[in-house]
């Protein structure tokens, strides 16, 4: 078989398995429920991003070409972001494997999937899946000479996170320099990146820089920038994020640094140098939450992969109790996990049923002003049609307020029940209160 064609039929399997599984209860995570609400705009040519996360340009583009799919687009960048996800781990295993054999493939593959990022952000719809895989096949591309396809994965990362563009413009200055045959593709990848981050900002309301000014905003529970000293949060963050246990493979294949590899010192610097640009740019405003780290993790966990090989040569008996830790140790925050993502999906489908028992979605959009909790505003603004800045800080009165608990079961969002509204439905963790008379 070609590679050509087992690069296929790996992709293909992945997309059947992430098809398969939305057979168990879904929901999206806010920034995914957004980039769909944006693909519908950008598709009828009315583009709005105030109110939502930080511009991803190919998330958004890839939802622009699902919009036309209406409410079946969020299921269907479900399918994409999982899959992406599952490539991430197949890459894992592949450079691990070229690195230092099957062993190292299986125990990288094995640290991706059971780190704190990959199976939350994979389940909920995060963009992380697909940035692991774009990074780690840029290198595995790299390393077999497939120069273009290298950069067109890179390009793909780059419209991700904007904490690679730095490693991108490097490998365009080499292609510029060493294969100048390349140096049109070259050119059009920067173009690409910059247009793709920029120019819907500078098309929009808010401004050239308006994703600068969201991602400086306050940042998420759990974010670097909420720290004393962000710089060291994003240092332990980076630790965390490839699993404590794990950590120890990882230094393991640097020691000690002359005997390793070229291509495992080069992996080392470039994740190392990653973590750094997030740090500083965590001490100076930005949110620097832990996801933001998944380029650097991904390289991490082939790295440890690596280490297993080597430690085991040299202490057989160390290796393998470091392996049953690794295993064992992850079993809590997968459960939290997997109980957080039932959740949310139960969530969506008791909101579905609650707007269905006030006669629909068309029912409510005709009542007026619809208000709800900044936790799910993207969620409800995508089932009525309405703009997510709005939602939460409704400018002219409140006509329809939808009241859901915040995150995890917290307290119900908004606290405060507008005057002169009735409730309507009254659902598991839902509430739907009106100013008009159901019909």
């Amino acid at each position: 078989m070609t590679a050509a064609r087992r690069t296929a039929t790996t992709v293909a399997a992945c997309a059947a398995l992430a098809a398969l599984s939305l057979l168990l209860p879904w929901a999206l995570a806010f920034d995914p429920q957004v980039w769909v609400a944006w693909g519908n705009g950008a598709f009828h040519g009315d583009l709005h991003t105030e109110g939502g996360p930080t511009w991803k340009p190919l998330s958004v583009l890839i939802t622009t070409l699902l919009a036309p799919f209406d409410r079946t687009a969020e299921p269907l960048w479900l399918v994409i972001a999982r899959t992406g996800a599952l490539l991430a781990l197949v890459a894992a295993y592949a450079l691990g494997a070229r690195l230092a054999g099957r062993l190292a493939g299986a125990v990288a593959a094995l640290v991706m999937l059971l780190s704190p990022w990959w199976l939350l952000h994979s389940a909920l719809g995060n963009s992380e899946g697909l940035l692991a895989a774009a990074v780690l096949g840029a290198v595995l591309a790299y390393l077999d000479g497939h120069r273009r396809l290298a950069l067109a994965l890179g390009v793909a990362a780059g419209l991700l996170r904007p904490e690679l563009w730095p490693f991108l413009g490097l490998y365009v200055l080499w292609l510029w320099r060493e294969e100048p045959r390349h140096r049109p593709a070259a050119a059009l990848a920067l173009a690409v990146v910059a247009a793709g981050w920029l120019l819907p900002d500078a098309l929009a309301t808010d401004g050239l820089f308006a994703a600068g000014s969201t991602a400086r905003a306050t940042a998420s529970e759990g974010s670097a920038q909420l720290a004393a000293v962000p710089f060291l949060a994003v240092l332990w963050d980076a630790v965390e994020q490839l699993g404590v246990v794990a950590a120890p493979f990882a230094v393991a294949a640097l020691v000690p640094w002359r005997r390793a590899s070229p291509t495992v010192r080069a992996l080392a610097l470039a994740g190392a140098a990653y973590v750094l640009i997030v740090a500083v740019s965590a001490q100076a405003g930005f949110a620097g939450n832990p996801r933001y780290l998944v380029p650097a993790e991904a390289l991490f966990c082939v790295l440890a992969g690596v280490g297993v090989v080597r430690l085991g040569r040299a202490a057989p008996a160390a290796a393998a109790l470091l392996a049953v830790a690794l295993a064992l140790t992850p079993c809590g925050h997968v459960r939290d996990d997997l109980r957080s993502i039932a959740w949310r999906a139960r969530q969506r489908e008791n909101l579905d049923v609650a707007i269905a028992r006030t006669g629909g979605a068309v029912a409510l959009e005709a009542c007026g002003r619809v208000q709800s909790g900044y936790y799910w505003r993207a969620l409800v603004a995508s089932r009525l049609d309405a703009d997510i800045a709005t939602v939460h800080r409704p400018r002219e009165s409140t006509r329809v307020l939808i009241r859901g608990p915040g995150e995890d079961g917290g307290p119900y969002q908004p606290a405060r029940i507008p005057p002169g509204l009735t409730r309507r439905v009254a659902l598991p963790d839902w509430e739907i209160w009106t100013a008009c008379r159901p019909r």
